[in-house]
């Protein structure tokens, strides 16, 4: 396993093990990491696409929360 992939799964623990309310503060970094990942030529597990996706959504959600009704 590359270090790259190594960070990746360091991050994917650090995500699953944080608050609700803190995950999509997350969001940022993994996508990065996950350009890495795949610009070095590595495939990234298809479970940390998912994750990412669902950060993706949780910060929307995120954004509707705070709107005025």
């Amino acid at each position: 396993m590359s270090q790259s992939l190594k960070a990746l799964a360091q991050l994917v623990e650090e995500i699953e093990a944080a608050d609700a309310k803190d995950r999509p503060a997350f969001e940022p970094r993994l996508s990065r990491m996950i350009d890495d990942v795949e610009a070095g030529g590595e495939i990234v597990p298809a479970r940390v696409k998912c994750l990412h996706e669902e950060l993706v959504n949780e910060k929307i959600e995120a954004q509707f929360d705070n709107m005025p009704v």
